[in-house]
């Protein structure tokens, strides 16, 4: 499939979903918006108490402060501080209420991030078949996006830790390498970042497709998809900087314009990612009310249960051969074996006759 053709489909597939799809980003929109007021409100009230009394924790300032143009007094250091042990006690359970708000409002946020990425891919990945209602934007699979998340957070984190552990041990040991470690470090990991860049956009979609895979083995196939698809991948990147380089021309221009472009785009800029996959993965998609099955195109896997659209044609025979093939007795196949009618369980075939038990 070609650039062209996977454009062409994904604009198809968001014409099958763009009236749900605007409307349940409305819904996290006015959602959102409402969870931040509250948010922000309790967390000002916890705050609220703290500027009456800021002088009982900031503690005081020296009267011989410097005075601009005015050399502080000798034997007395500027911006004396005279706070105490007590201030601080003051202020711990300050700092404890408000580190809790904060972690409420991350994980709030983590959840509705998570629950508006997996709706999104569900509504797409149905509307890459068919039509769509606002009733298939579902959270299936929630758990296994929130999962990968935190996945992506904890190799962030070690990340993090091994290149302030390297510094802290050079700059003990030899100080004038921390910046020389610090350059290579960051290199390095602007090199792997960009590398992975195409993996770490598509493996939660892939992690969605494959959901009847654990999650380990599902991860390990979407970074052999990577290996796979990188190319095309690279070629959803270029895409999506080339949209949004335009939606910065057009903001140039005409900030109001910009708006409503942006406002018009942005739901196709967000399937775009899972379409892409999608054509990607030589996977057929078949929903049911409750859930979904994968079929290859090519191969079906043992147990498969076919459907209507994709059961095999019975056997068809040339009723002009002139020597049919003989029948078995014992035969019980559900087709006639001379002529490929079905089975009615007659003892006699009613389409030519042959005799079935």
């Amino acid at each position: 499939m070609t650039w062209s053709d996977r454009m062409k489909l994904a604009w198809t597939t968001f014409k099958r979903e763009a009236l749900p799809l605007y409307g349940w980003i409305l819904i996290f929109f006015g959602a959102g918006m409402v969870a931040l007021i509250a948010m922000a409100l309790g967390v000002l009230e916890q705050l609220r108490w703290i500027f009456p009394n800021i002088h009982s924790f900031l503690g005081t300032f020296s009267s011989d402060m410097p005075v601009p143009g005015i050399p502080p007094s000798v034997g007395l250091a500027p911006f004396h501080f005279y706070g105490s042990i007590q201030s601080l006690s003051q202020f711990l359970p300050f700092l404890k209420h408000t580190a809790g708000t904060l972690l409420l409002i991350l994980i709030v946020c983590w959840l509705a991030g998570a629950a508006f990425y997996t709706g999104i891919f569900n509504l797409t990945a149905k509307a890459y078949h068919d039509s769509v209602g606002f009733r298939d934007f579902s959270f299936k699979g929630l758990l296994r996006t929130m999962s990968w998340q935190a996945l992506l957070i904890i190799i962030q984190l070690i990340i993090f830790a091994i290149g302030i552990s390297g510094a802290v041990t050079l700059r003990l040991h030899a100080g004038p390498l921390v910046m020389i470690y610090s350059v290579i470090y960051a290199l390095l990991i602007i090199a792997i970042a960009l590398y992975t860049l195409p993996w770490i956009i598509s493996s939660g979609i892939y992690l969605l497709i494959h959901q009847e895979q654990p999650f380990s083995e599902a991860l390990h196939g979407s970074w052999t998809f990577f290996k796979n698809h990188m190319g095309a991948l690279w070629g959803y990147i270029g895409t999506f900087i080339l949209i949004e380089i335009a939606l910065d021309i057009l903001t140039r221009i005409s900030q109001g314009l910009a708006g409503i472009a942006t406002f018009a785009v942005s739901p196709f800029i967000a399937i775009l990612a899972i379409v892409w996959v999608l054509s990607l993965e030589d996977t057929y998609i078949i929903y049911t009310a409750t859930d979904f099955e994968s079929l290859t195109a090519n191969t079906a896997p043992s147990g498969t249960q076919f459907t209507d659209d994709n059961k095999p044609d019975p056997p068809k025979i040339d009723l002009q051969k002139k020597n049919p093939l003989p029948s078995d007795p014992d035969d019980n196949t559900p087709f006639c074996p001379s002529c490929g009618s079905p089975n009615t369980g007659t003892a006699y075939c009613p389409q030519c006759g042959t005799k079935l038990h």
